[in-house]
């Protein structure tokens, strides 16, 4: 009879070998998580444009997951400095143009430069870019930026209203526009008080320096010059275009109440509620206007145009430009992983879904050019082309300080504490001063 022991003995060894000779058991590693910060997650049609997009991300790369950070506009480039500054920040983040250099030469953002010789080399991916795009985000050979969507400033104008007063096409002209905002400034019912306003400027602070200064350049003047070095605010132009300004308010008050608080979403507000008749703005306010009110039928009435010249036949740059572009934090832990978030939301894919989730235009010529929906589309044909008659507001560290400095003299021409002259003047002058302080 075998010894019982004998045979536990050998089962235990026999279960010892057959463990060791089992395959083992591979764990999926964790998927990493990447922080996206962006101001449009708070905007209803924005944010469910870039759900999806994530969502879509996710199930192509499930070894990632995003982890969305709303950030507010109008604190969005401080609230960036300081986690920068201390070794933090989003993973993926999104900036409009005004910032971007300063956060190239603060060290804030990652030069994707390597990623995209591996993907096909670095200059075939720039030559797919309007070439303002590309030189928003590089410098000194690197490329620190993908840009995402690419827009100009235009008149937009509610067509019924206009033909309700006479005004049967777009204001091409200064004037013509002075006169359209003269007529559809009245009452909307008989005897009653002004409700209904020909237009609106936006005078707080967020969004003026994209908006008005298409009034400048529609004048042929601006606050700068090209190269950034001098101010333009004591040239006939800026004269000209500050005096009609602060004209329309005090004088023909062809404007709402309240104009010097009015930023871009009081103004869009007012241009869905029927209560102005035209507004500088760009693609986006058709999605964000039908939104805010159903009833418009925004994409029926709103019509757009290019902003109105001194001079129709000049030949100058007559409007601003907008550009989104995504970025990578140098110090992730995860930069690969962030690359081909930034690669996925600003490829060909995406811009076509941008245009049709959120009417925007793409930084990308062809896309612009090619793409059937755009194509068919009046309104974003008109705004394609005005690409070529667009520029960026100045790319200087001094840029927020100078906007803020030609904001702030308008308020005290409106408000009548300075003549339109000396509040010019004065804003010259400390412009001056601005570009000549050492930053």
């Amino acid at each position: 009879m075998r010894d019982p022991g004998t045979l536990t003995r050998r089962h235990a060894l026999g279960l010892v070998a057959g463990a060791l000779a089992a395959p083992a058991v591979v764990r999926a590693a964790a998927p990493v998580t990447l922080t996206y910060s962006d101001w449009h997650l708070a905007e209803p049609v924005w944010g469910r444009s870039l759900a999806e997009a994530f969502a879509q991300f996710e199930s192509e790369n499930p070894d990632v997951k995003i982890r969305p950070e709303p950030v507010a506009y109008g604190q969005r480039d401080v609230r960036y400095a300081t986690a920068f500054r201390g070794g933090r920040g989003p993973d993926v983040f999104s900036l409009d143009s005004n910032p971007v250099k300063q956060f190239i030469r603060e060290g804030w953002l990652m030069d994707l430069t390597p990623f995209l010789e591996k993907d096909g080399g670095a200059a075939a991916w720039a030559s797919q870019f309007y070439e303002p795009a590309i030189k928003v985000v590089g410098e000194k050979g690197g490329l620190f930026g993908a840009p995402q969507t690419y827009v100009p400033i235009v008149l937009f104008y509610n067509r019924p209203m206009l033909e309700s007063v006479g005004v049967t096409a777009a204001p091409g002209t200064w004037t013509e526009f002075r006169d359209a905002a003269r007529r559809l400034t009245a009452p909307s019912r008989p005897g009653g008080q002004v409700d209904r306003w020909g237009t609106t400027m936006v005078l707080g602070q967020g969004g003026f320096d994209l908006r008005f200064p298409v009034v400048l350049r529609g004048f042929g003047g601006d606050i700068l010059n090209p190269d950034y070095t001098r101010s333009r605010l004591d040239e006939p132009a800026a004269r000209e275009a500050f005096g009609f300004v602060v004209g329309l308010i005090n004088d023909d008050k062809v404007m709402p109440p309240g104009v010097l608080q009015v930023d871009a979403n009081a103004a869009r507000q007012l241009l869905a509620t029927k209560r102005i008749g035209m507004a500088f703005e760009a693609a986006w306010a058709y999605p964000i206007t039908a939104e805010m009110n159903k009833d418009l039928d925004a994409w029926n009435t709103l019509q757009v145009a290019p902003v109105p010249m001194k001079d129709p036949a000049a030949d100058h740059i007559r409007t601003t430009l907008n550009m989104k572009s995504l970025h990578i934090n140098p110090k992730t832990p995860n930069a690969e992983a962030a690359w081909r978030l930034v690669r996925f939301l600003t490829d060909r894919q995406r811009a076509e879904k941008w245009y049709l989730d959120n009417n925007l235009l793409s930084p990308r010529r062809a896309v612009n050019a090619e793409f059937p929906k755009i194509q068919a589309s009046a309104s974003a044909k008109l705004m394609a082309q005005e690409l070529d008659h667009a520029a960026f507001m100045p790319l200087i560290p001094q840029w927020p300080e100078i906007n803020e400095t030609f904001r702030q003299s308008l308020h005290a021409a409106v408000t009548r504490s300075k003549t339109p002259d000396q509040a010019l003047a004065d804003a010259h002058k400390q412009v001056e001063a601005i570009l000549q302080r050492k930053t």
